[in-house]
């Protein structure tokens, strides 16, 4: 059985959790509980042997923090087709910019399915190494993301080298207390 290996690490938003195959890293997500995080993994590779693994993480706690960070390779097997052809169109979205989820569906020849995107984005286990961040609504330039509008606003203030808070102008773009 070909190994899965995975890690812990604690960032500036908390403890994460990472695993990585051969091919690159196949999830990421804030840790609740190793059992919750590995079960997906279990689904999406029933032939891989989850491993506790030494992984250089670094990569992981550069892109909490907004920092200039190359991405790391990704594994997306056992996703699906849409949905990986949506992670990979979001990861060619250069640092400092952003894409709308419209403009994502058009990049993947699906013209119209920017909810569907927006789906996708919902599901995806693997941010940071898929910059989700990065996609916005095209009504307002914004919209809400994994439940951390702040986060959201502090990797593109320092994506883009804008340092305005949060406190100083909500997700809307409104100034404000």
């Amino acid at each position: 059985m070909p190994p899965l290996r995975f890690a812990r690490v604690e960032t500036s938003i908390g403890p994460m959790l990472a695993a990585e195959t051969d091919l690159g890293v196949a999830a990421v997500a804030r840790a609740s509980s190793l059992e919750a995080f590995l079960e997906p993994l279990r689904r999406r590779f029933p032939a891989f042997e989850p491993v506790p693994g030494d992984l250089d993480l670094g990569w992981l706690t550069d892109a909490v923090e907004g920092l200039n960070a190359p991405l790391p390779a990704v594994d997306l097997r056992g996703l699906s087709g849409f949905d990986a052809r949506v992670y990979e169109a979001v990861r060619a979205c250069p640092r400092g910019e952003t894409v709308t989820y419209g403009e994502v569906a058009v990049l993947i020849g699906s013209a119209g399915a920017a909810r569907a995107v927006g789906g996708a984005m919902a599901r995806c286990p693997l941010f940071p190494a898929v910059p989700c961040h990065r996609v916005v609504r095209a009504s307002d330039g914004w919209s809400g993301w994994g439940g951390d509008d702040r986060l959201k606003q502090r990797l593109l203030n320092a994506e883009s080298g804008t340092f305005m808070t949060a406190a100083l102008r909500d997700p809307r773009g409104q100034i404000g207390p």
